[in-house]
């Protein structure tokens, strides 16, 4: 049975690239993904400290349809190598973590 999750995934862009990172998620990278088979929707946050000052961190949580969220995420990395990607991004820093 197909069910709904929320896929949520946290990032970084690289020092001082937080502009361009950004424009490309919203511009560029949304669409990729809601193109893949499974994705529904997507809504983006810029992660905020207790202060109320921005962390850095970048967030997106995309509405998902799937009956098995760990083949869904591996569609996503299959996936990478068509998609249009950016050098503003903090390779190491994506984390990813279903919601229900």
């Amino acid at each position: 049975m197909t069910a709904r999750y929320k896929l949520h995934v946290s990032s970084r862009a690289l020092p001082g690239r937080e502009e361009d990172y950004d424009r490309w998620y919203a511009e560029t990278h949304v669409a990729d993904m809601l193109a893949l088979p499974g994705f529904l929707a997507c809504d983006r946050y810029r992660q905020l400290g207790m202060d109320g000052q921005p962390t850095g961190i970048f967030v997106a949580l995309y509405e998902v349809e799937t009956d098995d969220p760990a083949a869904l995420l591996q569609s996503v990395f299959a996936a990478v190598p068509t998609m249009r990607l950016t050098d503003a991004i903090d390779p190491d820093s994506a984390a990813f973590s279903f919601l229900q």
